[in-house]
């Protein structure tokens, strides 16, 4: 049938409506440092000027932060007036295989899906929902066999999701009748990538796959990489992916060789952030790592300390990933503390303690920064000086990622509700 909706990558960015504002970090030329100070040049291909994104700004969300290159955060306005609920719609609880007690609303690492006036939400409670923009209403459902954690990904008229049943799934957007569904070796939390009828994603099977859009037929299947329970970043002709096993890997997008392998040394959980020749990731040992896009090479970490680090297991753990903006990285650790580094050194710039550990990612939507927390609060930052601007409480454990489109936040929660906030 014939879309109004983009198909690839490019042309998802020929959906335009204004000047963009500064919403992507623009390539400057800068000298960076490694951890002891020693000067790291960078390569013509490193420094060459960023073509894309420079231009228009989406009017979508249709995956993982926005594109397969993870650079879309989201647009405003933001008005004066306080954090307010405009809708909400409860879902189910299920149980299954791996949890005895009923799941519901949204889990790490989910953020809903935004196109037209739809609202693409894949529920812990085994559903995938659609649901009318403006008040919520559901619109159609699907049924996994369990709990779907992951990103839904639009592409033209299908969407793709995945979760807990080891299934690959694509539906179609229009009614969610299901198209094909593909088997992996374990759980798939990350969201897949479709970049020219081609589907993209890590496994906690191990291995990193590439499937037809059209039939959901097996293209590649790389060697065993080890367990990636994040999503991947896709920057030109390269995949970028984080494993369990404290690997950081570079694919070639072709066939899925490596290209090149670093050691994070932590399970790491984080997509790859991926900025002016530099790649940032993070790992649940609590620290924040800089290495060089081109061949793997460690420049620097940074630790998070302190905080509720003490009152809770998972410690100064990373669950979120790294967001990328204007020379700095953001980025909420399980202490409780949202972070602001400098992303050439990787130097404190500001940190803000809020209620409870942190595991969502955290947009940066004109100046600010909005994620939630454990405790069920979702907050609003200056990203200039990490100073609180709104808060709210809408659940009891906010461990998801906020979309953020027109200057709405659409967020979910564990205890079975997803959030319109205005």
């Amino acid at each position: 049938m014939n879309s109004p909706f983009p198909t690839s990558f490019s042309s998802l960015f020929l959906f335009r409506r204004r000047v963009l504002p500064v919403v992507l970090p623009f390539a400057l030329s800068l000298s960076f440092s490694a951890c002891g100070g020693t000067a790291v040049s960078k390569t013509e291909a490193e420094t060459a000027p960023r073509k894309h994104l420079e231009a228009v700004v989406p009017t979508s969300i249709p995956m993982w932060l926005g594109n397969p290159s993870r650079t879309f955060y989201g647009t405003g306005p933001w008005s004066d007036r306080p954090l307010e609920v405009t809708w909400e719609v409860k879902t189910k609880l299920t149980s299954g295989r791996l949890h005895k007690h009923g799941w519901g609303g949204s889990s790490w690492p989910g953020q809903p899906s935004v196109m037209g006036d739809r609202v693409y939400f894949a529920s812990a409670d085994s559903y995938l929902y659609c649901l009318d923009l403006r008040d919520g209403r559901v619109i159609w459902s699907f049924k996994a066999e369990d709990s779907l954690k992951t990103t839904p990904t639009i592409a033209g008229d299908r969407l793709i999701t995945s979760g807990l049943d080891h299934y690959i799934y694509c539906l179609n957007l229009t009614d969610g009748s299901l198209v094909w569904k593909f088997k992996t070796g374990f759980e798939v939390d990350g969201s897949s990538a479709v970049i020219n009828g081609r589907v993209y994603f890590g496994s906690e099977d191990g291995f990193y796959y590439c499937l037809s859009l059209e039939d959901g037929s097996l293209i590649y299947k790389t060697e065993w990489l080890g367990s990636m329970e994040g999503s991947s970043s896709v920057v030109h002709d390269r995949i970028y992916v984080g494993t369990e096993q404290g690997g950081l890997y570079c694919l070639n997008i072709s066939d899925g060789a490596v290209v090149w392998k670093a050691r994070i040394g932590a399970d790491s959980d984080s997509t790859p952030a991926v900025s002016n020749g530099l790649l940032y990731t993070a790992a649940e040992d609590g620290y924040i790592y800089c290495f060089r896009q081109a061949n793997g090479e460690s420049l620097w970490k940074f630790k998070a300390e302190g905080g509720l680090s003490k009152y809770h297991k998972e410690g100064s753990g990373f669950w979120a990933s790294p967001i990328v903006l204007n020379d700095r990285i953001y980025v909420g650790s399980s202490n409780g503390y949202m972070y602001c580094l400098s992303a050439d050194k990787g130097e404190l710039v500001w940190q803000h303690l809020v209620r409870a550990p942190i595991w969502g990612t955290s947009p940066v939507v004109d100046n600010r920064v909005i994620f939630g927390d454990k405790a069920g609060w979702i907050y609003m930052l200056s990203a200039e000086n990490g100073e609180l601007l709104r808060e709210l409480k809408i659940g009891e454990n906010v461990n998801a990622t906020p979309a953020v489109l027109d200057g709405r936040i659409y967020i979910g929660a564990f205890n079975g509700n997803l959030y319109c906030l205005k």
